[in-house]
Parts: C-alpha cells; sequence; structure tokens
C-alpha cells in the first residue's frame, strides 16, 4: 500500500490484516492524522506494540496527530500515555462512539462492531477524495466540541463534577444508565406511567431490592413511586408495598416517567407501551434539572393519595371520584351541555356576572334549559344583576320558557367563578378570565368537572343560600324604595303646612300694630324654620343614600361665598339679640370650581353648629388658606368655636347619621351631609378639639386643581 495509487475504497477482513491496514496508513501519512475512537481504542493503542512503534516513528517524522476519544477512570493511564508518546494532541469528547483515521489522502476505520479490548475483525479502507474530505470535515465538527485532555484528566484526578445533559437512543445502553443511576443513589423517587412501572420492574426490580437492604441498614433513604393504580398493575405494587417501596396512586398522571436520585435525573421523552423498551431517555447531572423534578415529584406526592387506600377502593369495587381539568372553552362547553342533558331531576346554575349570563343566551343556553324543562327537569338559575336587568333579556328573547325560575343576585356577588351542579351529584365550575370580551370562548379559562358527591352538595349550599339571599335581595329593594317613596312624600306633606306658616310670621312681624307680643311670632318663625331644615335635611340624606346627590359645577370666588353666609348668620344673631360675634381670616382671593349651592350648604352646617354651640360673648373664627395635601394644591376653610369641645366618645362616628349627644336638640344629619359633599368634590372634613381645651376646630379641604 506504499503510495496513493489510484482511487479505492476497500473492505479488509481478519484482525492481522486490520492491524496491518492501519499501520500502512500511518506510515503512508506526511503532514497529518486525526483520529476519532472510543473509549476502548487508547488501551489497544498501548498494548499492541507495532501500533504503537507506527504512531510514534509518525510523530517522530513531524506528522501531527490528533486524537479524540472519551476520557474516563478507566482508561485515563493509557490517555496518559498515548499524550506522552503517540499523538501530538488529545481531546475528550463525552459518549463519542465509532472509530477512524484520516490523513492528508486516505482513511481508514473500523467497519463492524468489536469486542472490548480487542482489535476490529475489519477494516474499511478508502483514498477517494470525496471520503477522505467527508472524513476530515467529521473529524473537525468532533473536534470542535471536544475539551483538552488536560482538562479533563484534572476533573477525573481532582473528583470535580461535570455537569451534562445527554439524550439516550440506544435501548441497552438505556438500561445501563438507569441501572447505574438506581445502584448508586442514595434515595430514589419514582414517577412511574402504566408502562413505565411495568418496564422498572421487569428491568430495576432486583437492584431496587438491594437498595431496600441497604435501607434496613440505614445505608439508603428509601424509595418513592408515584403511578396511577388500576386492576392491570395491582397486583405489582402489591409486591411493591410489601417489599418496602412507598407507593401513591394519582389520577393525573404526566405522560413521561421520570426517576430521580440525589444525583441524577432520568426521564422518558417518548410514550412508553406496557413491558415495550424504552426508546429515548433524557440523562442529567445538571442541578436546576434536579432542583426542578424534585418539585414536580413533591408536588404530585402531596397532591396523591395513599396506595393502600387506593387497591382497598378497586377491591371493594369503589368508584372513586373523578376531578377533571378541561384547558378548552370549546371542549368546556361541549362537556357542560352534555352535563345539563344527562341531568335527571335538577339544575342548578350560578354566573360569574350579567354579561356572562348574555353570552351564554347568544350561544343558545336558554333552548338547553327549555329542552331539559320540557323533560321534566327542574332548572334555577343565579345572576348577579338586578330583577329589570334581567327582565329586559328575557323580553327581548322570542322564547317562552315559563318553568325557568331566575333570580337576580346583588351585584357585588359577582365572582370570578361560574358553576353548574347536577342532580346534586356532579358539578363544574368555569373561570371568568376577561369579561369584557363579547365571545364567549374569549372571556372564559379553564373549567374543572368533578363527581365527587361532597363537592356537589357543597355547591348546592352555597347555591340555596345565594337563592334565599336572592329573594331577601328582592324584598329589601321593593322596601328601599317604598321608603324612599314615603320619605318624599312626607316631606313633600311637611313642606306643605311650613311654607304659609313662614311665610305668615314673617308679615306679622313687620306688623307692629296691633300686636303686644311678638317674641310667640318669633317662637313660630323660629320652630318653622328648624322644620323646614330638617325636610331639607332628610330629602339631602335620601339622595345621598340613593346616589342620586348630582353635583353642578361652575367657577365662583369662594371668599364672597363665605362673607355672603357670615352676613346671613350675623343676621340670624342679631334677629336673636346675641353679643356672639364672627371674624373672617382670609389671606388669599380664592376662586374655585365647584357646586356653588353645596359648598354654602356645608359651611353653613359647620357655622350654625359653631354658632349654637359657642358661649353668649363667644367668638366664632373663620379661616381660608391655600396649602398643600399629598402633592396637590388645596384650600382648607376652618371654623373654629369658643364652645364646649367635642365629646371624645363622639369622634369616631362624628361624620355619620344621627350622631348627636348635644343637649341642645339636632338630628346629627348636618355633619353627614356637609361630609357627602366634600367626598363628593374629593375633599376631606376632620374635627379637633382645641389645644386650650376651649371649643373645637371643623376643618375640610377641596382640590384647587
Amino acid at each position: 500500500m506504499k503510495g496513493r495509487g489510484a482511487e479505492k475504497t476497500e473492505v479488509y477482513y481478519n484482525p492481522f490484516r486490520v492491524v496491518s491496514t492501519v499501520i500502512d496508513f500511518v506510515d503512508n501519512a506526511t503532514g497529518r492524522i486525526d483520529g476519532c475512537v472510543d473509549q476502548t481504542r487508547p488501551l489497544l493503542l498501548s498494548d499492541i506494540e507495532a501500533l504503537r512503534m507506527a504512531f510514534n516513528e509518525a510523530r517522530k517524522r513531524g506528522v501531527k496527530i490528533r486524537f479524540v476519544t472519551e476520557i474516563k477512570e478507566d482508561n485515563i493511564t493509557h490517555c496518559k500515555e498515548l499524550i506522552k508518546s503517540s499523538v501530538s494532541e488529545l481531546r475528550h469528547l463525552d459518549g463519542v462512539k465509532g472509530n477512524f483515521y484520516v490523513s492528508e489522502n486516505e482513511y481508514v476505520s473500523p467497519a463492524a462492531i468489536h469486542e472490548e479490548g480487542k482489535p476490529a475483525s475489519n477494516v474499511v479502507y478508502s483514498n477517494v477524495k470525496e471520503v477522505v474530505e467527508q472524513a476530515q470535515y467529521l473529524f473537525e465538527t468532533l473536534w470542535s466540541r471536544s475539551l483538552p485532555a488536560d482538562q479533563r484528566i484534572k476533573e477525573i484526578e481532582l473528583g470535580v463534577t461535570r455537569y451534562e445533559t445527554v439524550v439516550i437512543e440506544n435501548p441497552q445502553e438505556i438500561i445501563k444508565e438507569i441501572s447505574h443511576l438506581t445502584a448508586n443513589s442514595k434515595e430514589l423517587a419514582t414517577c412511574l406511567t402504566s408502562g413505565g412501572i411495568h418496564y422498572s420492574h421487569k428491568h430495576f426490580f432486583e437492584i431496587k431490592k438491594k437498595l431496600l437492604d441497604k435501607q434496613r441498614r440505614e445505608e439508603h433513604k428509601g424509595i418513592k413511586c408515584i403511578t396511577r393504580i388500576d386492576d392491570q398493575n395491582l397486583n405489582l405494587l402489591r409486591l411493591y408495598l410489601d417489599s418496602g417501596i412507598e407507593v401513591k396512586h394519582i389520577q393525573n398522571l404526566p405522560l413521561m416517567s421520570f426517576v430521580i436520585s440525589d444525583k441524577k435525573i432520568a426521564l422518558t421523552i417518548e410514550k412508553m407501551e406496557d413491558g415495550k423498551l424504552v426508546q429515548s431517555l433524557l440523562l442529567s447531572n445538571e442541578p436546576q434539572y434536579l432542583k426542578h423534578f424534585a418539585s414536580v415529584f413533591q408536588e404530585l406526592w402531596e397532591d396523591s393519595i395513599d396506595a393502600a387506600a387506593k387497591i382497598k377502593e378497586i377491591e371493594e369495587g369503589i368508584k372513586s371520584p373523578k376531578i377533571e381539568i378541561i384547558r378548552n372553552p370549546e371542549k368546556a362547553v361541549i362537556f357542560s351541555r352534555q352535563l345539563v342533558k344527562g341531568a335527571r331531576h335538577e339544575v342548578l346554575r350560578i354566573y360569574s356576572s350579567f354579561n356572562g349570563f348574555r353570552r351564554q343566551v347568544r350561544i343558545g343556553a336558554l333552548h338547553l334549559f327549555r329542552e331539559v324543562i320540557e323533560n321534566g327537569i327542574s332548572v334555577r338559575i343565579l345572576v348577579p344583576a338586578d330583577k329589570e336587568q334581567i327582565d329586559e333579556l328575557m323580553n327581548g328573547l322570542d322564547l317562552a320558557l315559563p318553568k325557568l325560575e331566575i333570580r337576580g343576585l346583588d351585584r357585588r356577588l359577582q365572582t370570578q367563578i361560574g358553576i353548574i351542579v347536577i342532580d346534586r351529584k356532579e358539578s363544574m365550575i368555569i373561570e371568568l378570565k376577561d369579561d369584557t370580551k363579547e365571545n364567549y370562548y374569549d372571556a372564559v379559562g379553564l373549567a374543572c368537572y368533578s363527581n365527587s358527591k361532597p363537592i356537589a352538595l357543597s355547591y348546592t349550599s352555597i347555591f340555596e343560600t345565594l337563592w334565599k339571599q336572592g329573594e331577601l335581595y328582592e324584598q329589601l329593594k321593593a322596601y328601599s324604595a317604598a321608603q324612599k317613596e314615603f320619605i318624599n312624600i312626607a316631606a313633600h306633606e311637611l313642606r306643605t303646612p311650613v311654607q304659609p306658616i313662614l311665610g305668615l310670621s314673617q308679615v306679622l312681624l313687620t306688623e307692629k300694630k296691633g300686636w303686644e307680643r311678638p317674641e310667640l311670632l318669633r317662637v313660630i318663625n323660629r320652630n318653622a324654620e328648624r322644620l323646614q331644615q330638617l325636610i331639607e335635611n332628610i330629602l339631602d340624606v335620601t339622595k345621598i343614600e340613593s346616589q342620586s346627590l348630582h353635583l353642578k359645577m361652575q367657577r365662583f370666588n369662594l371668599n364672597d361665598l363665605v362673607s355672603n353666609i357670615i352676613l346671613e348668620h350675623k343676621n340670624q344673631i342679631e334677629r336673636q339679640q346675641s353679643d356672639k360675634k364672627i371674624i373672617l381670616d382670609s389671606k388669599d382671593e380664592i376662586n374655585l370650581v365647584g357646586d356653588k349651592s353645596r359648598i354654602s350648604q356645608a359651611i353653613s352646617n359647620l357655622l350654625g353648629n359653631a354658632i349654637k354651640f359657642t358661649e353668649e360673648k363667644g367668638d366664632i373664627l373663620i379661616s381660608i388658606e391655600r396649602n398643600k395635601e399629598a402633592d396637590r394644591n388645596v384650600v382648607i376653610v376652618s371654623v373654629n368655636d369658643t364652645g364646649t369641645g367635642v365629646d371624645p366618645e363622639m369622634v369616631p362616628r362624628l361624620f355619620t347619621k344621627f350622631a348627636s349627644k348635644s343637649e341642645m336638640g339636632g338630628t346629627g344629619l348636618g355633619l353627614y351631609i356637609s361630609k357627602s359633599i366634600i367626598d363628593a368634590h374629593s375633599g376631606r372634613i376632620w374635627c379637633e378639639n382645641n389645644s386650650g381645651g376651649k371649643g373645637a376646630t371643623f376643618s375640610f379641604s377641596l382640590p384647587l386643581d
């Protein structure tokens, strides 16, 4: 074979010819030899004298020799020997298989599977240009992915753990790797499908029995197994329990099997059938994989039930409750329709929102309910909406449903799930994902079905409670409407006699002739004014409670408004022949946007209270000033009196309805109304007793921006 000669590709048989072919190949090389050899070849290159000498001579005459192999603990000595005597550079590549050598012009490769430690029985030789170039390209690819030999040797000698993740497809290699993982574990956790449990028992049960012996000697932490127990694997899992393996049952098992030790994780990539060899396996010792799957296993373990209890259920013929998650909204609709159609006695339905009910109507839910009602099934529906809304929607449909019972709920009871209960035995909940969507399938998320009777009865209890609450809600609404109507009528009737009392008493007060006791008219006039104020307060409270206190916004001068209010109250003081004084302190001219009439009402209430509780010769100070509050510009109006102050017991409920302990009378509505007016303007109101122990200061702030 000296010299290249004509292009040819040949196969040579028997080990002696294999060795001589390789030696001739080495002798022919002039500039480079690149070799890819598996983990067994370094031993042969050291032991076969003729091969070793050929490579040594080539190296001496300047041929650059590069090898890629897998360096492991059992071949590290021979790899070191190669570096010293035979190769220019050695590199490591995990799991590298096959053997070939390529020079500038020639290629040789053992062509058959050979026994470990023995030469190949045949070899392929080629000097065809295309074959040589392909082999050179393959080698360079492997070379670029490999590690320097000294780095790998150092890792082995120092015991450094190399983190790696590989995919294995050879069935025998898979069995070998899982066996190694199992045998070298300090603790073992397995999650196995039906096929996985049989595969594991067939290939690894004997190893597990040895681990269980170690566990009894406290040399192993034990074996845990999660699977789905059924009639097909019942006897096998009894054997596992009897042998000491901890087993749990879970209904919704992952589609893949995996096993975790304290060092490695192995998981199947393809689904396994009963007893069939695994076709591919992911194997990793990387911490993130171990941590993730350990967490997955722990969650499954906590959600699963004891194997002994499940086996007892199967033996006694008890049907275990089923819980199924349905992630596809269209499938959930189909499933819920089948569920309703399968009802024998009763259908209970709670909608998450009025929009949810409307979307269901749009896709034909009421036609389905009519169908089951005609079969004698009771159907009751709860919707978080006013009865008027429901009636309006139902009246707009060309569909007669006289026996369908629908009841409205307080809209504050709107939730994120809808509920269906069938015959108090089965239930289904449907998640509301986005209530703004018009399309039903865009609005809902996952659904969950259960045939657990306790769960169904729990939802039934919730339904019945809400059903009664819905009835009370309608009654309260009717009562509230009647109450408002009564207050409006009462206020109107009270207002009717007040007007002539006020008018006539004022006329009589201006006519001095013939009247010797005007103080009686003043009493009539004063009480009529009080009666009028009470009526106005009742009407205002009604508006506040019904959320119909509407503001008429306008721009006005606050200083002018306060001055006019003070003038009115000064006239009142003069009529009462009192010596009380009202003082205005205003440094800034304030223009405000708000409801002028309502803000005037709030200030008048505070000033009226201050006058009422201030001593005969006391002073009342009203101040107006600009300020900063929570990063916004505000005006603060304060009314300071020199009265008795506020009872500490009253402070927590000072601005609530009917909060009054005054011996001087009053309903306590004034401060409640004032607070509602200030709140409606996005302001705040508060009160403080004066530091000197005499009087109190009521203040409120309104935004200027």
